[in-house]
């Protein structure tokens, strides 16, 4: 039964991915920080995935990252 579960959670999550969802993205880098990873490796980790999604993902979140850059100003 875990296991089924485990592996909806992760078709959910590469669903959202594929699909640009910035949500997901970002909900992804913070377990990524909340499991100890530094800050670096969570930066390479989300270059990775970034570059594997379907490129109109990959515009979605480049768009995203860039009005999230903004408006933490």
């Amino acid at each position: 039964m875990a296991a089924e579960s485990l592996v909806q959670m992760l078709e959910e999550i590469a669903v959202g991915l594929k699909a640009g969802d910035e949500e997901v993205y970002g909900w992804l880098r913070e377990q990524l920080k909340e499991c100890g990873a530094s800050e670096i490796s969570v930066e390479l980790a989300m270059g990775v995935i970034a570059r594997l999604l379907p490129e109109e993902a990959q515009g979605n979140l480049e768009l995203a990252e860039h009005y999230n850059r903004r408006w933490a100003h």
